[in-house]
């Protein structure tokens, strides 16, 4: 079954990538756009950071997720429970005397802090996505409604890596039981901006989703829904945590590259320090205020997935022109 599954994806991946190659060959017009790769909205892979992982074992966290994904979370019973509330722990119900059980959680000896992770989606998306006009709730979430969607732009073909990279990144690191941290915009379900205010709370079953019932994920709340920055108390509460657990690393990404990341990050930095603390450009968001075709196809690979090292030079240019600071960025092995 190993065998089979990791067949699967290799031909998966290389037939995007070899078709994505013959179309930008010299076969074709100048004229004519590339075709953008679609992949299976169930299909999972392997997020950033994970090259020093063995094959095998990266395949063994894959089909956890995707067993996960297909016999608890695609249950009814569990979808309609994951709309009651959170089902991760705020931070500042996590006792002082708890932070250093959180050590073993660790990323070789890092944390991720993801700013609030899939926005596009749920605040910045126009429309309320459903699978059809008769099913009251869906299988999929709202990000893999949107995943659905067969790209016809560049620019929509970023947003959506954006987003599946985050979702992917999520039910990996969650599955290994590694530290996250992740910022909720706070009441959130009162924002205007919010596309699904005064219906089913899709966010929340989103978060739910992605964060597998994980004691190493734990969440803390921005002031606002459209900032990143958290108050003083939850700010000083972070610092304890993290010098508590030992975390020689910060990595933060999330949403949106100038925007509520730079929020955070300088907040963290000014409380914390800047050492060790990095902005991953391949796990930040480009706000579609800022993408253009030009830049979406220079971040998008031929498989359809970002490219770090692009991502990590259009930050440090400051291409986006949002940023009052370039930050320090690291890109993950």
């Amino acid at each position: 079954m190993l065998e089979i599954e990791m067949l699967r994806r290799y031909l998966t991946i290389c037939f995007a990538i070899v078709l994505a190659a013959a179309l930008l060959s010299g076969c074709a017009t100048k004229d004519k756009k590339p075709e953008l790769v679609y992949l299976e909205v169930d299909m999972v892979l392997p997020p950033v950071g994970t090259t020093g992982l063995m094959p095998s074992e990266i395949n063994d966290i894959l089909r956890e997720v995707e067993t996960r994904n297909r016999e608890v979370e695609d249950d009814p019973a569990w979808i309609e429970k994951s709309y009651e509330g959170l089902m991760v722990r705020r931070l500042n119900n996590v006792s002082e005397r708890e932070y250093a059980k959180f050590e073993k959680y660790l990323d070789n000896g890092s944390v991720y802090i993801l700013v609030h992770p899939g926005f596009f989606s749920f605040f910045h998306y126009p429309r309320r996505l459903r699978s059809s006009v008769d099913e009251a709730v869906s299988e999929y979430n709202i990000v893999e409604l949107l995943l659905k969607r067969r790209p016809k732009t560049a620019e929509f073909a970023l947003l959506q890596a954006q987003e599946r990279r985050t979702r992917d990144f999520f039910e990996f690191k969650t599955a290994q039981k590694k530290l996250i941290i992740f910022i909720i915009p706070q009441n959130y379900q009162e924002y205007s901006g919010y596309t699904y205010r005064k219906s089913r709370d899709e966010y929340m079953r989103y978060l739910n989703e992605i964060t597998n019932f994980s004691e190493s994920v734990l969440f803390i709340d921005s002031r606002s829904p459209n900032r990143g920055s958290i108050s003083e108390a939850d700010a000083m509460r972070l610092v304890e945590f993290l010098l508590s657990v030992n975390a020689k690393n910060v990595y933060v990404g999330g949403s949106y590259v100038g925007r509520c990341l730079e929020d955070f990050y300088a907040l963290l930095t000014r409380e914390y320090g800047s050492e060790g603390i990095y902005v991953v450009p391949e796990l930040s968001d480009v706000s579609p205020r800022e993408i253009n075709s030009a830049i979406a196809t220079e971040l998008l690979k031929p498989d359809g997935s970002i490219d770090k090292i692009v991502a990590k030079r259009l930050m440090q240019n400051d291409v986006y022109q949002v940023q009052e600071v370039i930050p320090q960025l690291l890109n993950l092995p």
